[in-house]
């Protein structure tokens, strides 16, 4: 019985477990060995059932149904609309597409392999620029599984990004509420996963990630901290790399993306570069002697190179000025014995070693809100002293203590009613009791190691500000030598009088409305207790102005508040927290006050660039409020001072004599890998002449300035932005027409038309006329409050119609037609060639080929694949063998000499080509 049946290699096979199969060896002895998904089998004969391939089954279905054309011109549109030279800009993101991200997602896309390093400054979108080449391999079919690994801080960011503006539907790995994998292989089971890179390099999860099918893309977020480092003749790499160098090896695409990816020293920018390419260079000499080589792995746009499609610069001037201040003499009174108090509590942290870590988070937290406002930190004194309050009044009840108890109970609630504000009536004693209760779970409630590392991740510190804030309350199970105690005699001392920097604010904010009453401003302030007291002083000083305030919380939460004030008639001001530096865009404002400055500078430029960014049509007026004779002040202005010194040296001065800004970055980049800022700050506290300090900051502000030196050295022959690269993308009105023109003829088959209504404008109707959603095709429409969405390849319906069709079953694509010429008939074909250049690039297109009866190759009719897909259907005068016939006798050969003249076929190169059109012309 089996002896009948015979395969042969490449055939296609079915198997009842395993599923669909291809043949790899002829059939021997009753058995035939198959691949399928999970790997070779040796398979009986009689278990298989061969399957016929796509061009067989497309072949077998030629039809002279009246519906065919329709379905057959939708299955061509869909395989050729991803493949647009326009596609990269056909999104319907609500966003400000620039020429250099269209150009880069258009290289990635069409490069082989994929193995890049972006590398473009800060602030030219490097998260945009990702999320448009997933998007762009998910239209052409070539995404299926892609995994990003980012720092901690921004995993939330960038699920944000990717699915709320560009719809890609990520989940986030290790998220309470979200996936984890406790029960079974998450990487298996999820195709698209955000994950911290802390989670992922742990032993465990990587061999779980290497047990997982590989990835078609990997993202590494921050790339430069996959480190490596040369000790003597060994090499030392972090988990971070050694995650990295596992995971390369089971992806097909690798992204690297940091705008600092070089710090000064060869040897570990050589060894990231040994992640893309292991043999692009031998050593890092060879990369410097043959820097250029570096073009086949690094992208890297600046700032100067960026420009609007027109051509003009991309971002308006700034001015940044430093308002410096001296406290007045109750605020140095409270300031110097606030000081005390912090060091005293980081003496006594280093004396417990690492039993102390706790402690030394807690007072560095301390000396932050210290840094922001004085009633910043006199909130956070009172929380800290309500709950060591209730800490030892659970001491004294775990010691029968009844009394002490009950005397530090009601001292507990007496705080309350003060901070609360809340009467003294039944209600009042009951909503304090609730609180009270509230405040004794959170004392009791065990902060784990996780939450603590977290609030001391130096890299995350603003953006953990509210954590922070929580924690300094909480945490009581550390605590100095009476420290209640400590803490009453502060608040004693604490200054009545308006804050000094308060003032200020007011002065200038006064000065500004004298000029222009409608100014829009922009305040910072990293803590609660700081936006509380600028939004309150503001609105007293200036009650008809108006105040909104961003907090935090989820992204709709941002961009109500970022839409409150965005109105003509809405707030003049706007208070963010640290939760205001990312996913919302101010540039409709062109003043911004730094009422106070995070540790790290780089997060002041992350400000800055809410409102300094594309868009912005005025020059951009920053404010830094400064109280030079604080740590912090003094610390800020001695950095300005040597980066004015550095600027100087190099010739990087404006005509102001400020810091130019592209080195300011770049320098503060650098710096921001080399110095420890937690650590600076809290040793100024022991060196109040800021001795130490300055020898600190001057040797690391020569190393970051060495460290740019050498990447600008290293890096000058890569190639920049031009906006000639652009051109052949500027135009998408082409594009935008195939794509209407596809809804058009593929929306009736789901009950829905589309409708071409008033100013621009589309509606997508359903069968009883209801609206199901608005197009436009303009993007300054679209990203206007509450307008249309945008027509694009990527908009839920657009690639949901697009995937339908490209999975079309083959048998429904194939017809005849008559060709409206006797003497003109033959056979007109569409291929999807999918190329590996000799030289690694890959090259996805459609071929089409057509050929008369006699075998003659007509290039005209090819040109017009379109016009015969529109044409009524006839019955076929071609058998199946025919058919067969004149694809192997003359459509396959002339589809191999096209492609060998398009040099796909030259030296190393391969092909799979898939037929998606067949029309007979009879």
């Amino acid at each position: 019985m089996t002896g009948s049946v015979t395969f042969n290699p490449g055939d296609q096979v079915s198997h009842a477990e395993f599923g669909a199969g291809v043949v790899l060896e002829a059939s021997r002895e009753g058995f035939v060995r198959a691949f399928f998904s999970l790997g070779e089998r040796r398979i009986p004969i009689h278990a298989l059932r061969r399957e016929r391939s796509r061009t067989e089954r497309v072949l077998a279905g030629v039809s002279a149904d009246s519906a065919r054309p329709a379905v057959a011109w939708a299955v061509w549109q869909a395989h050729a609309l991803p493949l647009l030279e326009s596609a990269a800009a056909l999104t319907s993101a609500k966003i400000d597409l620039l020429p250099h991200q269209v150009v880069l997602t258009h290289r990635v896309a069409t490069a082989a392999p994929r193995r890049f390093l972006i590398a473009d400054e800060v602030g030219l979108g490097k998260t945009i620029e990702t999320a448009l080449i997933l998007r762009e391999l998910a239209s052409r079919g070539e995404l299926t599984r892609a995994l990003m690994i980012v720092p901690a801080g921004l995993v939330n960011n960038w699920h944000r990004e990717l699915n709320e503006v560009f719809n890609l539907d990520f989940e986030v790995f290790g998220s309470e509420g979200d996936v984890t994998d406790r029960k079974s292989n998450t990487f298996a089971k999820h195709d698209r996963l955000i994950a911290s890179i802390d989670t992922l390099k742990r032993p465990a999860r990587v061999r779980r990630l290497l047990e997982a099918p590989k990835w078609d893309l990997i993202v590494f977020d921050e790339a430069h901290h996959l480190t490596a480092a040369r000790a003597g003749a060994r090499v030392r790499k972090t988990e971070n790399y050694k995650l990295a160098e596992a995971m390369g090896g089971h992806t097909r695409d690798v992204l690297l993306l940091s705008a600092t990816p070089h710090q000064g020293d060869h040897f570990p920018f050589w060894m990231l570069i040994q992640l893309l390419n292991p043999t692009l260079f031998n050593s890092p000499e060879e990369m410097v002697d043959q820097r250029h080589r570096l073009n086949t792995v690094i992208f890297r746009r600046t700032k100067a190179d960026a420009c609007k499609p027109d051509g003009s610069p991309l971002f308006a001037r700034r001015l940044v000025h430093t308002e410096s201040f001296i406290m007045s003499d109750g605020e140095r009174n409270f300031y110097e014995r606030l000081q005390s108090y912090l060091q005293d509590g980081f003496d006594l942290a280093k004396r417990q070693g690492g039993k102390g870590q706790a402690l030394g988070f807690l007072m560095a937290i301390f000396q932050k809100i210290a840094a922001s406002s004085f009633a910043a930190v006199r909130r956070t004194l009172r929380r800290r002293l309500l709950a060591l309050t209730i800490h030892e009044g659970l001491l004294r009840d775990g010691e029968l203590d009844v009394d002490g108890r009950e005397r530090l109970f009601a001292e507990a609630r007496s705080l309350i009613h003060e901070d609360s504000g809340l009467p003294e009536d039944s209600m009042g004693r009951g909503e304090v009791d609730r609180l009270f209760a509230d405040l004794k779970y959170r004392v009791l409630r065990k902060i784990d190691e996780g939450e603590l590392a977290s609030i001391g991740d130096p890299d995350a510190s603003e953006v953990n500000a509210d954590s922070g804030e929580d924690f300094a309350g909480a945490l009581v199970k550390v605590h100095l030598p009476e420290e209640r105690q400590r803490i009453r005699d502060l608040l004693r001392v604490f200054p009545t009088t308006r804050e000094t920097k308060v003032e200020k604010l007011l002065a200038a904010l006064g000065t500004l409305w004298q000029r222009n009453p409608q100014e829009k401003v922009v305040i910072f302030a990293t803590y609660l207790g700081t936006v509380d007291l600028i939004s309150a002083e503001i609105e007293a000083a200036y009650p008809g102005q108006g105040v909104v305030v961003l907090r935090g919380g989820d992204h709709g939460a941002k961009l109500a508040a970022e839409r409150r004030f965005r109105r003509a008639d809405g707030p003049r001001v706007l208070v963010c927290t640290a939760a205001g530096r990312e996913g919302i865009n101010l540039q409709f404002a062109r003043i911004l006050f730094n009422f106070d400055l995070p540790w790290n500078p780089m997060d002041v430029e992350q400000r800055i660039g809410r409102i300094h960014r594309y868009g912005q049509r005025d020059t951009a007026q920053v404010y830094n409020l400064i109280l030079s004779d604080t740590i912090e002040g003094r610390i800020f202005l001695l950095l300005d001072e040597k980066l004015t010194a550095i600027a100087g040296a190099l010739g990087k001065v404006d005509e102001r004599g400020k810091v130019a800004e592209d080195l300011r970055t770049q320098i503060l980049g650098q710096l921001a890998e080399k110095l420890n800022y937690e650590r600076l700050y809290q040793q100024a506290l022991a060196d109040p002449e800021l001795k130490r300090t300055k020898v600190e900051l001057e040797a690391a502000l020569a190393n970051a300035s060495e460290a740019r030196q050498v990447v600008f050295q290293l890096f000058q022959d890569l190639e920049g932005f031009s906006l000639e690269d652009y051109r052949p993308f500027a135009d998408v009105t082409a594009g935008l027409g195939a794509l209407r023109a596809f809804l058009q003829v593929t929306l009736p088959a789901r009950g829905m038309t589309l409708i071409e209504s008033t100013g621009g404008l589309f509606e997508v109707r359903n069968e009883s006329g209801g609206i199901v959603t608005r197009f436009t095709i303009d993007r300054d429409a679209a990203n206007t409050e509450g307008g249309p969405d945008l027509l694009g390849l990527d908009h839920p319906i657009v690639a949901d119609l697009l995937a339908v069709h490209r999975a079309m079953p083959p048998e429904s694509i194939g017809l005849a037609v008559e060709s409206g010429k006797a003497t003109a008939r033959g056979i007109l074909t569409c291929w999807l060639v999918n190329a590996r250049m000799p030289k690694g690039e890959q090259r996805v297109f459609l071929q089409p080929i057509a050929v008369r009866d006699d075998g003659q190759r007509m290039p005209l009719w090819e040109r017009q694949l379109d016009h015969y897909l529109h044409r009524i259907p006839t019955t076929s005068s071609l058998g199946e063998a025919e058919r067969f016939s004149r694809l192997h006798d003359h459509i396959e050969p002339a589809l191999g000499r096209e492609l060998g003249q398009r040099g796909v076929l030259n030296g190393d190169g391969a092909y799979t080509a898939e037929l998606v059109s067949w029309v007979e012309l009879t």
